[in-house]
């Protein structure tokens, strides 16, 4: 977003973006003061405007970087930017000069500079040649710095803004030393985290003595010191102190300005990105189960033979021992026996036929239909470095057995049990997110990647916990059984570019799972109308969605951050406030809106 500043209203409109900030300016017949004054207080940065006869700035700029909206405003008001030690800006008015020389001596020249200008110059005894050159109103620094770097010769600033032309050859012999602290850019770390993805490449631990954790250059894991050491000239040399991450260089004046400049871009406070992420996965079944089940045989008729008893080999109801058998002793009705007559009095039909019965029909008549849906809701919050990859993992970890098979000395086959090769499996939910923030600018690009792991098994029993199948393993006699893990995963790989506090959808992933299932008992079926008694018809619809919502935010400052979690606080305040009021019923709720009322009025009153 960029901010602006409009004629007649001095304060800044937007919201303020840092030291990328771009802006917005319309100003008419305003002096340069006031813009600068805005544009410190939209960047944070050190700006200074050094006393002159500065001109009324009138312009119009849209959507510009505000560096280079100062220097078109420190021109128009007839100043010139520049850059001092320790990152500071100073806007100020040069004298500007104009003159012309034909086949001069380059001594001239400078000392015609110098007077003009007021400078404190000093030219080396090897500076020496002739040029021609005509300048017409140009600031005396520029017109210096076109002079002697026409003849292959630099200028280089001193202490108390003394300058010097001298030879770079010569600067050789003047190497100084100086160090750099370094604030924000360090070497990458030793350790990174551990956290599987099979999206990640991850740095491996290392074992002390090599690798990053040892012998392993700190130029392959710091590559601004490869950067720097380009820079240096013949001879200079460059250390970095790890421990206290400063940089330490002997070289020349003119290559400490170009380290300087360099560390200077490199070495600033890198944004953050807020990323407040909701993942949503929903399951919806439909089930249709009507008509009569007669199970996986169909209907069962039983049928038995006939029973025919026989006296043989005994003979009853001569008071031998067998009539102990046939006659109960007690006068109760034995099972061959008669009531009505006395005891030992055996009634015994020549035959028992067999009966028909159909006790063995099973037969379930189901009418159903249901609607089941499931949610599940995961809201990660986490805060990531500008070009750095984060990562979050909120589920649990679950490890499962393997079983092998081996031939023991005897010959007969052993089972084993260990931990399985790809145990554990880690069943939740795991967000990867990896922001860049475009420099100068309120938008990021943003790769996201979240994954979202469940267990699928069918397992109900204490062998197989539910999400787990099981499974038998062995042989000859030695069979056993295994219960392993079932997964179901839904995986999103995409870069998406966004502005800051920009909420975005992806996902969109449907599974549809159609399962239908006909029974029906053969001729029976087809007769009209009796046939419907004798079908049986199963439909089950499960559709799976995924949805990811993800809100990135850039913090640039501590400010940002407590605003976030503000709002954060806001919004689950009103959420349970909302909550509440829908468990509170509505008279008790008025009961105690006429109670509050009643105590502010005594308190009034």
């Amino acid at each position: 977003m960029a901010a602006a500043l409009l004629a007649g209203a001095p304060s800044a409109l937007g919201q303020s973006v840092g030291k990328d900030a771009r802006v917005n300016l319309r100003v008419e017949n305003r002096a340069l003061t006031e813009i600068v004054d805005y544009i410190r207080q939209q960047t944070g940065a050190n700006l200074v405007v050094l006393p002159g006869d500065y001109s009324p700035v009138s312009l119009e700029l849209a959507d510009v970087p505000w560096r280079d909206a100062l220097q078109v405003a420190a021109e128009a008001a007839g100043g010139v930017v520049e850059e001092r030690t320790g990152g500071i800006l100073a806007i100020e008015r040069p004298v500007r000069v104009q003159f012309e020389f034909a086949g001069a001596d380059i001594t001239e020249v400078i000392n015609t500079i110098a007077t003009l200008s007021g400078a404190n110059i000093v030219t080396a005894p090897e500076v020496k040649g002739t040029l021609s050159l005509r300048l017409n109103n140009v600031p005396w620094r520029d017109a210096l710095d076109v002079t002697v770097k026409t003849l292959g010769f630099t200028v280089i600033e001193d202490r108390r803004g003394i300058l010097r032309v001298v030879d770079p050859v010569t600067l050789q012999a003047q190497m100084v030393t100086k160090s750099y602290q370094l604030r924000y850019i360090r070497p990458s770390s030793r350790f990174r985290p551990n956290i599987k993805s099979e999206f990640l490449l991850q740095a491996q631990l290392q074992q002390q003595g090599g690798g990053a954790g040892g012998g392993q250059d700190i130029t392959k894991r710091f590559n601004v010191l490869e950067a720097l050491k380009k820079a240096l000239s013949p001879g200079g040399e460059l250390d970095f102190i790890e421990s206290q991450n400063v940089i330490i260089v002997r070289d020349t004046d003119q290559v400490h300005e170009q380290i300087r400049a360099v560390i200077d871009r490199l070495d600033i406070e890198p944004a953050q990105v807020f990323c407040d992420v909701k993942f949503v996965s929903t399951l919806n079944a439909d089930l249709r189960d009507i008509g009569v089940d007669y199970g996986d045989a169909g209907p069962r008729v039983g049928i038995s033979g006939g029973q025919v008893p026989t006296t043989l080999p005994f003979g009853l109801g001569g008071g031998d021992w067998e009539d102990i058998i046939a006659v109960s002793q007690q006068g109760h009705s034995a099972p061959l026996s008669d009531p009505s007559l006395a005891i030992g009095s055996v009634v015994a039909p020549s035959t028992i036929f067999g009966s028909l019965n159909f006790t063995g029909v099973a037969a379930t008549l189901k009418m159903l239909q249901r609607d089941t849906t499931s949610e599940v809701i995961q809201a990660p919050k986490l805060i990531a470095l500008d070009g750095a990859e984060a990562t979050i993992f909120v589920g649990e970890t679950i490890r499962y057995a393997e079983a092998r098979s081996e031939q023991g000395q005897a010959g007969g086959l052993q089972l084993s049990l260990s931990e399985a090769q790809n145990s554990p499996v880690d069943v939740g939910f795991q967000l990867l997110v990896v922001p860049h923030v475009i420099a100068g600018t309120n938008q990021l690009t943003l790769q996201v990647i979240p994954k979202e792991t469940s267990l699928s098994g069918t397992g109900q029993s204490a062998l197989a916990p539910q999400g787990f199948d099981v499974f038998t393993v062995g042989a000859s006699g030695l069979e056993g059984s295994i219960a392993l893990p079932r997964t179901r995963s839904s995986t999103i790989l995409t870069s998406m570019l966004l502005e800051s506090g920009q909420t975005a959808v992806i996902g969109g992933l449907t599974t549809d799972t159609d399962t239908q299932t006909d029974s029906r008992v053969p001729w029976l079926s087809e007769i009209p109308i009796l046939g419907e008694a004798f079908k049986y018809e199963k439909t089950e619809r499960q559709r799976r969605n995924l949805l990811v919502f993800i809100t990135p935010t850039i913090v640039h400052s501590a400010s940002d951050t407590e605003r976030i979690l503000q709002n954060e606080f806001l919004r689950r305040r009103s959420r349970l406030a909302d909550e509440v009021d829908q468990l509170i019923a509505p008279e008790t709720r008025a009961a105690l809106e006429a109670r509050e009322a009643e105590k502010k009025k005594k308190k009034d009153d």
